[in-house]
């Protein structure tokens, strides 16, 4: 270094080189040159170099808070040279170290207050600065940097869109270990980190606020790949299963809900595998045995155009299954029913599965109400009611249709295996002795759905069965031929 008459100061070039240039020399040539500008550029170029280098390696950690926050330390480190680097952020009061790295990564999790530590100055005042010698500068936590190896360091604001995120620290066992240039270079790396951890943390925010609506939401919501694993779920899981979540995720839903559910759920499954979007109804069980209505839906996961898995939507129908109930016999009312028919004629069509309606009518019915009152007349309808809830499987649904009518709704039955399960519900009935009635029986009217056949259509086969049935005699089981 070199100094003009005015005191400023100068790079000079010496080549000094022998004359002649073999043999004994006679004289020494010396040619010197100003490079200041040459060294300005020079070092312009590398801070260039630097600074992309920065672009592309908080760039690789994406919108992973944690991973870029590390990756900002790495930064210090490699920007300054410096032995230990750490990202504080102002938590409750205190700088808390969240990313370490070189020396300073055993401290990770290390507080220091806000008001005692020159961390919290430089994250108070947003102004960078530079610490020749810790054991004569006030402002540093003496013994805290001690235990660290902090001598001297450089501190930095981490500032974007007038939000201090925290500050990036880079630190030396030595004495004034950095230059004022190594502070200028990490001022303007800082910007660029805290752009970048700025974007992260936003995005990190929004995830939370995401979740916590989510698992705020009276369902349960999951989203299972293509090889029926579970793969992200919400709170809810957690609550209806009683067990926590990394025993779900990852897991097979066939060990999470049981094969029994599994194979009656499968054919759902692989329709939203190859893209339609499912709705149906189940009974999931709880842990403690009690089985719960849940409307359930499908939905394909598309990634690039391609199903990729689906996302599974449960909700507790409970409420909604009250409301369709009838008051006297706690069978779906009409309404109730209604729903439960648009869904599985709708099912049945789309996948091509057999359904079964069947028709009940108790014989006479009238005569009881005459002979014995309505309040006999009620109890021989909740009696009967019971009996067919009983009968009949799960998956069955059993409805009062008016009056002295029933119906009942079997997916996945084809009309021989109706006839079957209308016979015996009727035997079941006529044994039935009702204490001031006596014996009641009842007429059942069976129609399997037909191809091309309309909701309307399917109810009048199942009601012209009946009636052929009453026709015949009564108490016997008729179905509709076509």
């Amino acid at each position: 270094m070199s100094y003009r008459k005015d005191g400023t100061p100068f790079r000079m070039q010496w080549t000094i080189r022998q004359y002649p240039a073999h043999g004994t020399a006679k004289y020494y040539i010396a040619i010197q040159r100003d490079i200041t500008v040459l060294r300005d550029v020079e070092q312009q170029r590398q801070q260039l170099q630097v600074l992309a280098d920065i672009y592309t390696r908080a760039g690789t950690a994406g919108l992973d808070l944690q991973g870029l926050r590390n990756q900002v330390a790495q930064i210090g480190l490699a920007v300054t040279g410096a032995d230990g680097a750490a990202v504080e952020e102002a938590v409750a009061g205190e700088m808390v170290y969240t990313a370490a790295a070189g020396t300073a990564a055993s401290s990770l999790g290390l507080r220091l207050p806000v008001a005692g530590s020159l961390s919290g100055a430089c994250y108070r005042d947003r102004q960078p600065m530079y610490c020749r010698d810790a054991h004569n500068d006030p402002r540093v936590a003496r013994e805290a940097a001690d235990r660290v190896g902090f001598r001297s360091g450089l501190l930095v604001p981490l500032i974007h869109e007038n939000r201090c995120f925290g500050v990036l620290k880079v630190y030396s066992a030595q004495v004034s270990a950095f230059s004022d240039s190594d502070l200028d270079m990490l001022t303007v790396a800082s910007r660029v980190l805290a752009s970048s951890l700025y974007d992260a943390q936003s995005f990190e925010q929004e995830r939370g606020q995401r979740t916590q609506l989510i698992d705020a939401l009276p369902i349960l919501i999951a989203r299972i790949d293509a090889q029926l694993y579970f793969r992200e779920i919400n709170a809810g899981y957690t609550a209806w299963f009683q067990r926590p979540a990394a025993q779900i995720i990852g897991k097979p839903a066939l060990d999470i809900i049981g094969l029994e559910m599994f194979e009656q759920v499968l054919p759902y499954m692989k329709a939203a595998l190859a893209g339609e979007e499912v709705i149906f109804e189940h009974h999931l069980q709880q842990t403690d045995g009690v089985m719960i209505p849940v409307e359930i839906t499908y939905i394909p996961h598309l990634d690039d155009q391609q199903v990729v898995g689906f996302y599974a939507l449960a909700r507790d129908i409970t409420d909604r299954r009250r409301a369709e109930r009838d008051h006297l016999t706690q069978t779906l009312n009409r309404r109730g029913f209604d729903a439960r028919l648009d869904i599985a004629f709708a099912t049945a069509k789309r996948y091509h599965r057999p359904l079964s309606l069947i028709f009940v009518d108790l014989d006479y019915f009238k005569k009881v109400n005459d002979d014995h009152g309505h309040a006999i007349g009620d109890e021989v309808l909740r009696t009967a009611a019971q009996v067919l809830c009983e009968q009949v499987r799960e998956s069955d649904i059993v409805s009062r249709w008016g009056g002295e009518e029933f119906v009942i709704l079997a997916p996945e039955t084809p009309l021989a295996e109706a006839v079957q399960l209308s016979e015996r519900l009727r035997q079941k009935l006529a044994s039935c002795q009702h204490p001031e009635a006596g014996q009641v029986t009842a007429s059942f009217g069976v129609a399997e759905l037909a191809n091309e056949q309309s909701e309307r259509d399917f109810i009048n086969h199942a009601d012209q069965a009946l009636y052929a049935a009453k026709g015949a005699g009564r108490n016997r089981v008729e179905c509709y031929s076509g």
